[in-house]
């Protein structure tokens, strides 16, 4: 079952993974963030234990098996062990990208080496292929041996809500993500303040892609969203406008946590 994969996957790594991660922004100096930075919390990583984001059996058997869900991976490389670990994902990368049920999957390196290093996304239409894909023998085999090429791994479940229409093809060279904890009681606040800004996110040209989905489980991080751009001079332009500015000064204020992280898309996977 599905959430065997993950209960064996998480419990393997003995590593941890912040929940309440500082903002890995971009440079301020190049996107404006200033304001952002000075308002997150402290430079000083909480570490939480990663089997506590691994939700209850009964909650995966409910799933709805139709519903399209991502599995993201955010993993960090061992200390001058990069090299490694991409070697061993050359070597198990037609194994993950081969069975029909994973509709993509695609990863990036941080932009700008910070951790965590690597996000990977596996893409499904259903819970059901989901399901099916992790239990396959080989799939599970790989899995089981990530813990041992990395230094630290948090899987996260996610669905797409539909906040936002500008939805060109995923796979652009760069991918803002922003993690985010929705304040206690205040995820429907929150959602009518996207609904008031969401036209002003997907104007701008540089945008090409804005998703944003919830954590199926409702754990941390409570929500994931993307923007997508062409290229990091993209990515800047954007962050500098004023709109946009404006919109990351008042984030903090409406949501209990934020991180931002920029990656780079690599070819590891040609269904990217």
């Amino acid at each position: 079952m599905f959430i065997v994969v993950l209960i064996e996957l998480v419990a393997l790594n003995g590593c941890d993974i912040g929940v309440d991660m500082v903002m890995d922004t971009m440079s301020s100096t190049d996107t404006g963030m200033e304001d952002v930075v000075d308002a997150m919390s402290s430079t000083d990583t909480e570490m939480t234990d990663a089997t506590d984001m691994v939700p209850p059996m009964d909650e995966i058997v409910d799933a709805p098996p139709d519903m399209a869900v991502k599995l993201v991976w955010l993993i960090s490389y061992p200390f001058g062990g990069k090299d490694a670990y991409i070697a061993w994902v050359a070597s198990v990368a037609p194994t993950l990208q081969a069975p029909e049920e994973v509709k993509r999957v695609a990863s990036y390196d941080n932009y700008y080496g910070e951790t965590p290093h690597r996000l990977v996304e596996f893409e499904f239409d259903s819970f059901a292929d989901a399901s099916t894909y992790l239990n396959r023998p080989d799939i599970a085999a790989v899995l089981e041996a990530l813990p041992d090429h990395s230094s630290e791994v948090s899987t996260h479940v996610y669905v797409q809500r539909s906040d936002y229409s500008k939805n060109q093809a995923a796979s652009r060279k760069i991918k803002s993500v922003y993690l985010i904890d929705y304040p206690l009681g205040g995820k429907d606040a929150y959602l009518e303040w996207v609904a008031s800004i969401a036209q002003s996110l997907q104007d701008p040209e540089e945008i090409k892609r804005i998703a944003s989905y919830d954590n199926y489980y409702g754990e941390n991080p409570h929500r994931l969203v993307e923007f997508e751009f062409d290229s990091i001079e993209d990515a800047n332009s954007y962050q500098e406008r004023p709109e946009l500015q404006a919109v990351n000064a008042e984030l903090p204020n409406r949501a209990g946590s934020v991180t931002l992280l920029t990656f780079e898309l690599r070819s590891d996977y040609v269904n990217e």
